[in-house]
């Protein structure tokens, strides 16, 4: 809305007099007015004014351009730990001016964390919101949003503002997570979960992050920390949080230094700059000229899909690795799983019937590739697993895959050996690999976007990880076989993708749409149910990679 007179654009609520017909809901408006028009703070949706005509109530806010946290995570799935604690600082300081005025919110939700030009979180709607007359009262109204509402307000047991640090901590999970703790498709079920205290925290959570939620979600009020202990939790003290945000986040993750990625020595009082860090890796990996060399790889950017190569450098060639001979890659250690997939997805393209439509697996967990970048003009292929750990097959056939903590490394080397070590004490003979592998793990996190929604919780992540057997493209598709005997097939043209991934005695199907749905099935039931043509078609194709695969010079893979 803007006003005639100062050409100011504000934002205007309006709301319908005909849904004002009973008492409570008129007093709702009225409360929603009072408790909000004399609040002023940074973090707070700014009251301007409110007025009415004969058919509707119209209350004036600052208008905030950037939408909601709602609109950021529809985007971007999940965010990044330095984000979460960027967006939540902001949100305590709010709450915190918010309690202050002794008034409980109610419904503090990421639809309610509005952001304004600056990216600024700005808290939205006091329509559920009530003031505490008297210390001590607790309110005995059952209402919020379903997926935010502590436990102590669903059981009337009588609540306060520690309702509103439940809410924080429920915002917290599901900007880290990509969804409120305990969401389910029914109410009922959403609701027995909160009374009960039953919600997953994934494996890759960062142990300062899984424990600040668990006490935010404690089940008794009084044992979740205070707002000031929030911001004083080690989520915070030891984490780093960007001063602004670019509005460029709602749709892209952040790009940080390389510092704020890197190994640091404990011995360390606080984070080195960029360019000391630049100075730190230069002289690590030893490479003439390679502060030019190392900026241009930390600054380089862009924003293109998964198929995006990685930023090149002439400086950086003395790290390239020769190619190790056809002739000594290791052979039939995998023949048998390959052919033994080639032999059940012809059985079941010829057996199948037309056009028919299988039950998907419910919950399924196959272990994809997500990302992936060709660097293999210099240094290797670099992936990102569904369980966010992060491999490079190097030109030289050695190996590295770095766990989703991003402090454990698995490196095997010519002869299969297999090395585990963390990041910051990788043995000097591995170092230059390790530092590759961590340029390959900033560049897919900053710039390239999941590329399906299949990706689920896979437990405890351990050294024995999976690893890129062998890659190869195709002038229609990128082909990926997994050590594990899982098949990748991601089409150019049309972005979809088919994944066949070992199950027991049979095979998971995962076929990923245009929009990035993903949707499993057992292979045994695709044979004897049919499936989609689109499905088939790209089946078919699966089948004449998998002879390429078996067949290239009478080798496996």
């Amino acid at each position: 809305m803007v006003d005639q007179k100062s050409q100011k654009i504000y934002a205007g609520k309006i709301i319908a007099k005909n849904r004002l017909s009973k008492p409570h809901q008129k007093e709702k408006i009225i409360r929603e007015i009072e408790l909000h028009k004399d609040l002023s703070h940074t973090n707070v949706v700014a009251f301007h004014s409110f007025f009415e005509d004969d058919d509707y109530v119209y209350i004036i806010l600052e208008v905030c351009t950037r939408k909601s946290l709602v609109h950021v995570l529809k985007n971007r799935k999940t965010l990044t730990e330095p984000e979460v604690r960027y967006y939540l600082r902001q949100l305590v300081e709010g709450c915190r001016y918010i309690h202050d005025q002794r008034i409980i919110h109610r419904d503090l939700k990421l639809g309610n964390m509005l952001l304004n030009d600056d990216m600024r979180v700005k808290i939205a709607d006091f329509g559920l919101a009530t003031r505490v007359e008297f210390d001590g009262e607790r309110k005995m109204t059952v209402c919020g949003t379903p997926n935010y509402i502590a436990p102590e307000v669903l059981q009337k047991k009588g609540h306060s503002y520690e309702a509103d640090l439940w809410a924080i901590g429920c915002i917290m999970y599901a900007m880290l997570i990509g969804r409120p703790p305990f969401e389910t498709s029914t109410l009922k079920e959403t609701y027995v979960r909160i009374t009960s205290n039953k919600y997953y925290l994934p494996s890759h959570i960062s142990t300062s992050a899984r424990n600040l939620i668990q006490r935010l979600l404690s089940p008794e009020p009084s044992q979740r920390p205070s707002l000031e202990k929030i911001l004083a939790d080690e989520f915070f003290s030891a984490g780093y949080t960007p001063k602004t945000l670019s509005s460029s986040c709602c749709e892209w993750a952040p790009k940080y230094s390389v510092a704020r990625i890197l190994p640091r020595p404990k011995s360390y009082a606080a984070p080195v700059s960029p360019a000391e860090a630049i100075d730190k890796i230069s002289n690590l990996v030893q490479i003439k000229g390679s502060r030019k060399a190392a900026s241009q790889i930390l600054t380089k950017t862009s924003h293109h899909s998964k198929e995006t190569e990685f930023p090149s450098s002439k400086d950086l060639s003395s790290l390239a690795y020769t190619k190790r001979p056809a002739s000594t890659e290791p052979r039939a250690s995998q023949f048998g799983s390959s052919v033994r997939l080639y032999q059940m997805l012809s059985t079941c393209i010829d057996a199948m019937p037309a056009d028919a439509n299988p039950s998907p697996v419910p919950n399924p967990r196959p272990l994809w590739v997500t990302k992936w970048v060709d660097y293999s003009n210099k240094y290797g292929f670099g992936f990102q697993l569904a369980d966010r750990s992060v491999g490079v097959l190097f030109n030289d056939s050695t190996r590295m895959l770095l766990a989703p903590d991003g402090r454990t490394v698995q490196y095997n080397d010519l002869s299969n050996r297999v090395y585990t070590f963390r990041t910051e004490s990788a043995p000097a003979d591995y170092q230059k690999k390790a530092t590759l592998l961590l340029y390959f793990a900033q560049y897919m996190d900053e710039h390239l976007i999941h590329g399906g929604d299949a990706t689920r919780d896979y437990g405890s992540w351990t050294p024995t990880g999976i690893f890129m057997k062998k890659w190869f493209r195709t002038d229609r598709a990128i082909v990926m076989y997994l050590n594990n005997g899982t098949l990748q097939v991601n089409f150019f043209g049309d972005h979809t993708k088919v994944i066949l991934s070992p199950d027991s005695h049979d095979y998971l199907v995962t076929y990923i749409n245009q929009q990035r749905v993903a949707t499993t099935y057992h292979l045994l039931q695709v044979r004897h149910f049919g499936c989609h043509p689109e499905i088939v078609e790209r089946l078919r194709y699966g089948k004449r990679v998998l002879e390429k695969i078996i067949n290239v010079s009478g080798e496996s893979v």
